[in-house]
């Protein structure tokens, strides 16, 4: 039986929906659900889990991982797997016709389109979550009419991400235990990878690397290795008590300052400021709403 995910705040719109909502799972679980709405979604650190989804009417396998961002296309039975626990996503529930009345995209989705949908990895659709997020948590002036700029742009942002899809060629692309082998490397704990280290795991020159995972992931290998260094901030910012300067130096910055200044070019916000407002002791945080 899935759990009912619990509304912390909603901002209603003429095209779509903006919520923050949060799901308990106490145990591993599998699911199964076709949305009537498209549901664009990004995971809200501390309260994030893994998981891996696959369309089982179209392509039961293999699963593929889903990231922290993700779009589950209404109409379309997906099933999901994970480990359970809290999840707290910003989502914008988009209706079929509003989608397709500003993106023109049609409603026959091909798998790779699918899959894709699974691991978005736009910073601009990052980035009007983020904003999106921020004004659930904080309402202000005019919040409906902002909530719409920004899901106009989601739904336009997200219809540029599939047209490219479409248009890109399927060949010469990473295989799937090189695109892992990188995975692997990005996220572990160490100091981020050079473009070369990696380049050395999948059997490739760097030239080629780069090429290659472009053409997989739509975006460059250098924009996926700041992209996790950013989460990986994020998650110790609000996650421990550890001081600046320590995170920088276990994030490979040589100094505090550099960190600062490509974290605030990640997040918007400087870490200090980012930790006030998302951390456990947070006032956003004390309120229940991530």
């Amino acid at each position: 039986m899935n759990p009912t995910p619990h509304i912390l705040a909603e901002i209603r719109t003429p095209i779509a929906d903006a919520q923050i909502t949060e799901w308990h799972w106490p145990t591993p679980m599998e699911t199964e659900a076709r949305e009537t709405r498209h549901m664009l979604e990004m995971s809200l650190p501390p309260h994030a889990t893994e998981g891996l989804g696959c369309f089982p009417e179209i392509a039961p396998q293999p699963y593929t991982n889903i990231g922290g961002m993700f779009l589950r296309p209404a109409g379309i039975l997906l099933r999901a797997r994970g480990p359970g626990g809290y999840n707290r996503v910003v989502r914008c529930a988009v209706t079929p016709d509003s989608f397709t009345a500003l993106s023109a995209h049609d409603a026959e989705w091909s798998e790779r389109e699918l899959r894709a949908c699974l691991d978005l990895r736009s910073e601009t659709q990052r980035l009007l979550l983020r904003r999106l997020h921020d004004e659930l948590a904080a309402p202000g002036m005019a919040s409906t009419a902002l909530v719409e700029a920004y899901a106009t742009a989601l739904i336009i942002e997200t219809a540029r991400r599939l047209h490219g899809l479409r248009e890109m060629p399927v060949g010469g692309r990473l295989s799937p235990w090189q695109y892992r082998r990188i995975c692997e490397r990005v996220n572990d704990d160490a100091p981020p990878p050079t473009v070369s280290e990696l380049a050395g795991l999948c059997g490739l020159s760097p030239r080629h690397l780069l090429r290659l995972y472009r053409n997989f992931s739509g975006e460059t290998v250098t924009a996926y290795i700041e992209r996790a260094q950013a989460e990986r901030a994020r998650r110790m910012l609000t996650e421990t008590s550890l001081p600046l300067k320590e995170i920088a130096a276990q994030l490979g910055f040589a100094r505090p300052s550099s960190f600062a200044t490509a974290f605030r070019r990640a997040c918007g916000l400087t870490p200090r400021l980012y930790r006030q407002q998302y951390g456990v002791c947070s006032p956003l945080n004390r309120r229940n709403i991530g």
